[in-house]
């Protein structure tokens, strides 16, 4: 084959400066793609193919030693790229309006890659065929360099980026502080997902703004955010707030939220900030701990959280002596960065001199026995401005154990101190108020029922007399009211210590048949006098003995019997008492049932509300303070149990109580049974030691019956005194007696004689004053107005 003419040249080149003089569209052809090389290849004869010499030399060959011959430019052409040249190749020839243009990778002499860009056009005979090819080549190696170079950057970017994303999520939850951001032209709001953890949301949730505000809690923190919100947006003011909200399933959580505002050519666009749950402040400490720990110091996310948390980062160099603050550090202490001297003595300059010897101590400790230093101290601005500042730190060791590091934060903490301090002495005021509001209500108990003792007791004492007629009437009256009255002493007090929680439960054994049997002594007249049958059934597989402050449950039966009495005008009232099983415990089973005047749900909706009746014409026609029931309830809730109530108006009402109670053994010979008549008692000898001349009368007149031997006294000093002379059977010991107390003077004769039996005889009924009587030696206690009954039960025990 001939591949030259006369002159020397290459056919196909030859060939090519005859079609250029002929075809002015392929010298335009050549003229705005020839850059670097131009090919020319025979399609008729394959193999033949001629490169111009710039192609060999951009590929570092001598143009001079190459044949033009296909397999000489193919074979260095990626074999990848060889498959899809020549599909495009085929497609071009296929279809004469497409271009062939591709991007070839070339094998340079030395080895590295040169990327190539290949343009060509199809030259066809008169029948269309394409019989050559024309092709301009352009070494583009520096620009796809540089896309490579681009790509993996961005590649770089994204991994760096997801890592990022990464150690945000990972610090967001170690510090349990979440991020939000609100695009108000999109009305759209992000919450990280640390954000939707603290709300207690799904990951999926999308709030709105209006719904993010809503978790806030109802009123101050509610209204504070909103306005902030408001003012943030208005004029660009930041916000950072400690704040209530109500976490999507009810939870009540403290948080701390902050936010500013981003403008736009002076109009807000956006709110973006930080959320951080600071409810349980010692785990918050912890998480920060951890943060401090894996975070790198010049972490980028690590210091937008410092700064949204206003926490000072330091470090201490043990082994130099260098001590290194953050920015936080310099305007927790008030100092500039220039005034800072860096060593460890220019913070222990700033600290208070009564507080600087235990923060050097603590840090002492903590490098010495390994455990992480937690202090609280104050600082002396330069202006003379006490600050209270939080510490932690963790010591770092090397490998041998040794400490080489301190890191730690400061932050500070003087609205929290200032605020506690605030609150101890509201805390103070008020447990001041409440003592002296016990005190009183004390005091008067025991001024009411000194002069109430006077009253019951004559009334009972007269009571025993052959009275008739409407004398009988009017004395029974006298009665009832005067043990009403009592009873609303009673609930008066009761209810100012259930109000400040100031009512305590005893845990001793008892006997809940006694308590019944208790019940209906005290009912008796009242039961009489409406002739209203009254029964107790027991269940067979009830047994008895609990362990439980007996004075308290037979407060609650009482409260409801009598209430069942007191609204029953004929009929009956029935107990009925089982052993039950509630939440898994042990407890009592008691439903006092009447056939009385019912209740419409509506009172029935009101009966646990103090100072409530069903209606101003119940309190009218039936009495009561309505204090009853509302203490009753109190009683059952802080003996962990239930009460419900089921009431049809003009039908009856059964309520129901549920006492979980421990079972006990019952001691038979511990309680006082009340007795009707008086033991005879007429070779014994009592001692009364009573200041107020009307009681001596009334206890006096109501052991005449008992023909004892009566001493009375008027103080303590005179019943000790009475005592050293001769001996005594059982002694009453009132406690408020002139000279010498009741308690003074039970120590001193049970010093001298051990073996006379003293029962406190006094006013004062609060349960804490009965256990504190019974501690000092005192065998019991007789509570004023004396009930004669009470006593006489008393003296048939102990004086014996």
């Amino acid at each position: 084959m001939t591949i030259s003419n006369t002159n020397g040249e290459h056919y196909l080149f030859s060939e090519l400066k005859s079609l250029l003089n002929t075809d002015e569209s392929l010298f335009d052809f050549l003229e705005s793609s020839a850059l670097d090389g131009v090919w020319f290849w025979d399609l008729e004869e394959p193999e033949n193919g001629w490169m111009s010499p710039t192609f060999w030399k951009i590929l570092g060959f001598d143009p001079d030693s190459k044949r033009h011959l296909r397999s000489e430019w193919q074979d260095l052409v990626n074999r990848e790229d060889v498959k899809d040249a020549l599909d495009n190749l085929e497609q071009h020839y296929a279809t004469p309006s497409s271009m062939f243009d591709q991007i070839i990778r070339y094998t340079h002499k030395n080895g590295h890659t040169v990327w190539v860009r290949c343009r060509g056009v199809a030259i066809r005979d008169s029948s269309g065929k394409p019989i050559r090819m024309l092709g301009a080549q352009t070494d583009v190696t520096e620009l796809k360099l540089q896309e490579l170079s681009r790509l993996e950057q961005e590649k770089q970017q994204k991994l760096a980026f997801k890592k990022q994303a990464f150690l945000l999520d990972e610090l967001e939850k170690t510090a349990n502080i979440g991020t939000w951001e609100v695009d108000l032209i999109s009305s759209k709001v992000v919450w990280s997902d640390q954000t939707k953890r603290i709300h207690e949301v799904p990951l999926n949730y999308e709030p709105t703004l209006e719904q993010g505000i809503n978790f806030y809690k109802e009123g101050e923190s509610r209204e504070l955010i909103t306005r902030a919100v408001s003012e943030s947006i208005a004029n660009g003011t930041p916000w950072n707030l400690e704040l209530e909200l109500v976490t999507a399933t009810g939870r009540d959580i403290w948080v701390r939220a902050q936010g500013k505002a981003q403008f736009v050519n002076g109009e807000c666009v956006g709110l973006f900030g930080v959320f951080q749950d600071i409810t349980p402040q010692k785990q918050v400490e912890a998480q920060k701990q951890k943060i401090r720990e894996r975070a790198v110091a010049e972490s980028i996310r690590l210091q937008v959280a410092n700064d949204a948390l206003g926490m000072g980062v330091w470090e201490y160099d043990l082994v130099t002596g260098e001590l290194l603050w953050d920015k936080w550090m310099y305007s927790l202490y008030g100092v500039s960065k220039e005034q800072f001297t860096g060593a460890f003595e220019a913070w222990e300059r700033s600290l208070h001199p009564d507080d600087l010897e235990r923060a050097k101590q603590l840090l002492d400790e903590a490098i010495e026995k390994n455990i992480n230093y937690d202090t609280e101290f104050r600082v002396v601005m330069p202006s003379g401005k006490i600050k209270h500042l939080k510490a932690n730190a963790v010591i770092l060791r090397n490998d041998i154990g040794e400490a080489v590091k301190a890191i730690g934060v400061n932050y500070d903490i003087t609205d929290k101190v200032e605020t506690m301090a605030v609150l101890e002495q509201e805390k103070e005021r008020a447990e001041a108020a409440a003592k002296a509001k016990s005190d009183f209500l004390a005091n008067m108990s025991h001024e009411i029922r000194t002069p109430m003792n006077a009253i019951l007791g004559g009334l009972q004492l007269l009571r025993n007399s052959d009275i008739k007629g409407n004398l009988r009437t009017i004395l029974n009256n006298s009665a009832f009211s005067a043990q009403s009255l009592l009873t609303i002493i009673n609930d008066i007090l009761d209810y100012s210590k259930i109000e400040s929680n100031k009512l305590s439960m005893e845990f001793a054994p008892f006997s809940l048949i006694e308590v019944l049997n208790a019940v209906k002594y005290d009912m008796d007249e009242m039961l009489s006098s409406k002739g209203i049958v009254y029964s107790v059934d027991i269940d067979d597989k009830f047994e008895d003995g609990w362990i439980g402050d007996v004075v308290r449950v037979k407060q609650i039966l009482l409260n409801l019997v009598s209430n069942a009495v007191k609204f029953t005008i004929k009929g009956m009232v029935k107990v009925d008492v089982s052993c039950y099983e509630y939440k898994g415990e042990n407890a009592i089973a008691i439903s006092v049932i009447d056939s009385g005047i019912g209740m419409s749900e509506e009172a029935q909706n009101r009966l646990f509300e103090r100072f409530s009746q069903a209606d101003a014409t119940t309190t009218r026609k039936y009495g009561g303070t309505g204090l009853g029931m509302a203490i009753t309830l109190s009683l059952v809730e802080m003996m962990r149990g239930d009460i419900k109530v089921d009431s049809v108006e003009g039908e009856g009402t059964t309520i129901t109580v549920l006492l979980p109670l421990a079972p006990a053994k019952l001691d038979k010979q511990k309680s006082v049974k009340k007795s009707l008549a008086a033991p005879m008692m007429s070779n014994k000898k009592i001692l009364i030691a009573e200041d107020n001349a009307i009681n001596q009368v009334v206890i006096q007149t109501m052991l005449e019956d008992t023909k004892a031997e009566i001493t009375i006294v008027d103080n303590g000093k005179q019943a000790v005194e009475a005592v050293e002379k001769e001996d005594f059977d059982v002694i009453l010991m009132d406690i408020h007696m002139p000279e010498m107390d009741g308690v003074e003077a039970q120590r001193q004769i049970s010093q001298m004689k051990k073996h006379i039996p003293i029962i406190a005889l006094t006013a004062n009924v609060m349960p804490d004053d009965v256990a504190f009587y019974l501690q000092q030696g005192f065998v019991s206690h007789l509570g004023k107005p004396i009930d004669m009954n009470h006593l006489f039960g008393m003296l048939k025990q102990y004086g014996h």
